[in-house]
């Protein structure tokens, strides 16, 4: 139903209606959406629909980059994985969610401390209720969970290579010098 609302997006803005129910405003390259359900909600329908979930997500960020109080979501996609990141606490009703490869900088809003103004790559802004340096370690914690499966997938463990470079490289591992055809 909602497969493919997070493949461009690039930010998840949380919203209540005048019944105070939930929902969000998808931020994409192209415009706005919106959605019926919650960031938290909308980002677990998409991880669902890869075989994992938040819950899981969560787990496998706090395991990687050892304690992470709001730890980033990596949702797998082809062929670089997305990696998401929340501005707060997600039991926080101001809680946003940015996709990393959209962020471009953060600057501290002069006239109100403690909010921040996000520039994204299609050239929009937005405004989060947090401060800069919160945002940046939130951010930089979603880079350095980035680097940590890019290198694990494929420099460390490079499965996407032609069976010619394994042989090459297993080799290389043992020293042993072969040519291949």
């Amino acid at each position: 139903m909602y497969k493919n609302y997070l493949l461009n997006a690039c930010v998840l803005v949380p919203k209540f209606d005048d019944f105070n129910n939930p929902y969000t405003i998808i931020v994409t390259s192209n415009g706005y959406e919106r959605v019926n359900l919650t960031p938290s909600q909308l980002i677990d329908t998409d991880l669902k629909e890869n075989g994992s979930s938040l819950k899981g997500a969560k787990e496998a960020a706090k395991a990687m980059l050892g304690t992470a109080s709001v730890p980033p979501i990596l949702i797998p996609r082809l062929p670089f994985s997305h990696v998401w990141f929340s501005t707060e606490s997600t039991r926080n009703k101001t809680c946003h969610y940015f996709a990393l490869h959209h962020v471009v900088d953060a600057k501290e809003k002069t006239f109100l401390p403690g909010e921040t103004i996000v520039f994204l790559r299609n050239g929009r802004n937005i405004e989060v209720p947090v401060s800069r340096s919160k945002f940046m370690q939130r951010w930089n914690k979603a880079s350095s969970y980035f680097l940590k499966d890019f290198f694990k997938q494929y420099i460390s463990q490079p499965r996407y290579l032609k069976a010619e470079e394994k042989l090459l490289l297993k080799c290389a591992e043992v020293n042993e010098n072969y040519l291949v055809d």
